[in-house]
């Protein structure tokens, strides 16, 4: 009989996956309102519902956190397996497979959303991979605590610019 596994498995490495996705939203959230709120709306735009948007809040959580699974399956734990296969069959640090194999993934976004879109995705991919490579025995716990506190800095940068703009 041998002991618990420590080491990294499919199953770690989908949850680590998912949650760094879901942190990288988060953060992209924070942005994306520190940015919404310091332009000006276009004349004619409606500006209520502020309070619906925050009784769907825990609704669009739930549907993210399953689209975050789903591309964590799809996308991320491909890319770092078939990268570390590639880099024992063709040499080479597996990193630079794996940043290569994101950037192809990205790519496929290209057609839909254009060059951004295809830097988005590569971004958010590949930032999923690097931080699945060492999926271990409670990596899960750390990444969650410290990709919590980055997220909290970035809404508490985002309101001390709100802030100091008036």
């Amino acid at each position: 009989m041998s002991g618990p596994d420590l080491g990294r498995t499919h199953a770690r490495m989908l949850r680590v996956s998912t949650l760094a996705l879901t942190l990288e939203a988060g953060a992209a959230l924070a942005v994306l309102m520190v940015v919404g709120l310091t332009t000006e709306p276009a004349p004619g735009d409606e500006t209520a519902g502020g309070g619906l948007i925050l009784l769907a809040l825990p609704f669009v959580a739930t549907f993210g956190i399953l689209a975050a699974f789903a591309v964590s399956a799809v996308l991320v734990l491909p890319v770092v397996l078939l990268g570390e296969d590639l880099g024992r069959k063709f040499g080479g640090r597996p990193v630079w497979w794996q940043l290569s194999l994101a950037a192809l993934a990205g790519a496929l976004l290209a057609p839909l959303v254009g060059v951004w879109g295809w830097l988005a995705g590569w971004a958010v991919l590949a930032v999923a991979a690097l931080l699945t490579r060492q999926a271990r025995q409670g990596y899960f716990v750390s990444l969650l605590l410290w990709g919590t506190l980055a997220v909290v800095s970035v809404f508490t940068v985002g309101g001390i610019v709100l802030y100091a703009q008036g």
